[in-house]
Formats: C-alpha cells, structure tokens, sequence
C-alpha cells in the first residue's frame, strides 16, 4: 500500500471516482454537498494497493482541516484509512500548523479516537448526517 499526495486536477478522475462510490451512493450524500467547491486548493491523498486501482482518498485544506477520507469497502480494515490520515496529518505538520480538525460522521468517531483526535461531544448534521467535530494537536 501507499500513498500519493497531489492536487485536484492531477488525481481527479481517482478522487471522484472513490468519493462517488462511498459518499453518493454508498452513504447517500447528495452530489451538491459532497462537491463543496474546496478540492481545487486542498492538498488531495489517493491511496492504492497493488494495482493502479486507487482504494481510499483524504484532502487536507489550508486551514487544517482533514475531510472526504473515504475508502472502499473491500479495502477498509486494513490500513488504508490509517496510512491516508497519517500523510495528511505529516503534510499539515510540514505547512507547520499545530493542530488539524475535521468533521466525523458519528459512527466512525472511534476511528478518529484512536488516532489522537479528541471531540467536545457535541454532534450536528453536515450534508444530512450526524457529525461530530475531532480535532488533534500535532
């Protein structure tokens, strides 16, 4: 496994294409919230196994924030998300920010935990599902 970091107009056919089968159709997100018009200036991480097939993507905004970090299921539990989350949290330390943040889905918040993400506990609704809002200090 490994992971490459580019930008939006180098990888999009493989970061639509993973985001489009977890978020739109597996999740059910409409296409208006999951295009959110901030891929153009992220930082993007596409993940691939052996193949050129890509089986995970994350980006990474200015600001610090970590999103869209999406892998497909027959990819997911082994290390995938792992290995996206740690690139993105190498590159923020490397624009020398001190701490990131993002925007979890409620049922993946043990995921983020695990990684050093911590939460106030307060959950709202992004793009018609339950959030919570992580951050880590780096």
């Amino acid at each position: 496994m490994k992971v490459l970091t580019s930008d939006w107009n180098s990888s999009k056919a493989q970061l639509t294409f993973v985001r489009r089968q977890v978020f739109i159709i597996e999740h059910g997100i409409d296409e208006q919230d999951e295009w959110d018009g901030l891929d153009d200036t992220a930082i993007h991480f596409v993940a691939f196994g052996t193949t050129a097939v890509p089986v995970g993507v994350c980006r990474l905004t200015d600001d610090g924030q970590i999103g869209r970090l999406a892998v497909l299921p027959n990819y997911r539990h082994q290390g995938n998300g792992t290995l996206l989350l740690r690139k993105a949290i190498q590159v923020a330390r490397e624009m020398q920010l001190t701490q990131v943040y993002l925007h979890a889905m409620v049922d993946v918040q043990i995921f983020y935990q695990a990684h050093g993400f911590k939460t106030d506990g307060r959950i709202f609704m992004e793009a018609g599902k339950p959030h919570i809002k992580m951050v880590r200090e780096i």
